[in-house]
């Protein structure tokens, strides 16, 4: 999957020396206290404690998605977080990855050592592209006392990044128009459901489902792409925007495709005729992101990886986990009760999640949108 639990080459002892010569989180204590947010001093007072009013004050930018409830568990957080570490300010962007990683970008290349923004969540196309274009300052998993608790599937080989849950595609059916409720991938390309499916932009997993099914894998999708074109008559249409989605699938139009979970079960909640369907080959995950920024100065750099260390505690990963309908990344959070009846949540969905070479995916996504747009959106 590209992900494992493995600790960058940076040394504990080094990271502790780092933070005693400028006086933030001192020694083993201060990295232990790290596991408590409303018990850890604030990194940049100096001789530690939270309440005083001396050392340095930073202020600290982070990218939080737009839309839904996304922004409210890094709020919550922040409020918490500014309460006990008073001399860090947290500031929030808010946006899509799409357009906002679009002008980080820029602003890196206008002015590498002043980034747009310090932290934030990221999907995992965002977060891979982010690795390509260095945009990412790796962690330091050994000295985040939170990040032995991470499933490592959240985890990577180059610490570039670490997820705090994670989303996932499956099938996303109305039943009752589609006279039935498939529990596999090949729904998607089966004759019995030709004309019925919608898809929204370029599905990779749809490609790569039917490689897979077919001898394939991310690293031959070649089988995939030959079916999909000799199948190409299945979809009825590909939307452009979330509110199309849901009416095509509500009014059974188009009442079979693959989406997210966490999207579909929102639709769910306000009404919509709706079922989401975990495939029995399993559904494929899509990690959320905690990246920091590079760019920014070495202060900036230490009190990011100890926020991020703060949000991946239980407390906060299983918020995160209820407000984004995802699954939590930590192994001690609890599961959400508001999700922990649903098929997508199950312990059997989490253990039999597809394992995704995401690095495969990132590099990939143009060429393949490319052919997805000739090759098959042509014929629709």
């Amino acid at each position: 999957m590209g992900y494992t639990d493995k600790s960058s080459t940076q040394s504990l002892d080094a990271i502790r020396n780092r933070l005693s010569r400028r006086g933030f989180l001192v020694g083993a204590a201060g990295l232990a206290a790290a596991s408590t947010l409303s018990a850890c001093s604030s990194p940049f007072e100096q001789g530690g404690g939270s309440g005083g009013s001396g050392g340095k004050k930073l202020s600290i930018t982070m990218f939080v998605f737009l839309g839904g409830d996304l922004a409210k568990m890094p709020k919550e957080f922040a409020k918490e977080y500014m309460e006990s570490n008073p001399n860090v300010s947290i500031e929030f962007y808010e946006q899509s990855n799409s357009v906002g990683y679009g002008k980080m970008l820029a602003q890196r290349k206008a002015n590498p050592e002043k980034p747009l923004v310090n932290m934030g969540f990221f999907n995992t196309n965002t977060s891979i592209q982010g690795i390509g274009d260095e945009m990412w300052e790796p962690l330091d998993y050994s000295a985040m006392s939170n990040a032995a608790d991470i499933r490592p599937i959240f985890q990577r080989k180059d610490s570039m990044g670490i997820g705090i849950g994670s989303d996932q595609y499956g099938l996303v059916v109305n039943p009752d128009a589609l006279g039935s409720t498939p529990q596999t991938w090949s729904a998607l390309w089966d004759p019995a459901y030709k004309g019925q499916v919608s898809f929204f932009n370029f599905p990779w997993y749809a490609v790569f489902t039917a490689a897979l099914a077919n001898g394939g894998g991310l690293d031959n999708m070649e089988p995939g792409w030959k079916l999909w074109e000799e199948r190409a008559e299945q979809i009825k249409l590909i939307v452009e925007s979330n509110p199309q989605y849901l009416n095509v699938l509500s009014d059974g139009t188009a009442p079979l495709t693959s989406y997210f979970a966490g999207t579909s079960q929102q639709w769910i909640n306000g009404g919509a005729p709706l079922e989401y369907v975990v495939p029995e080959e399993g559904a494929i995950p899509l990690p959320v992101f905690l990246q920091s920024v590079a760019g920014q100065g070495d202060d900036e750099k230490e009190v990011c990886q100890h926020i991020i260390n703060e949000m991946l505690s239980p407390k906060w990963v299983s918020r995160w986990a209820e407000t984004s309908i995802e699954i939590p990344a930590n192994e001690k959070s609890e599961m959400p009760k508001s999700l922990a009846d649903l098929p997508a949540f199950q312990q059997s969905t989490i253990d039999g999640l597809m394992e995704i070479d995401y690095d495969i995916v990132g590099t990939s996504q143009a060429e393949w949108t490319e052919r997805w747009n000739s090759d098959i959106v042509s014929k629709i």
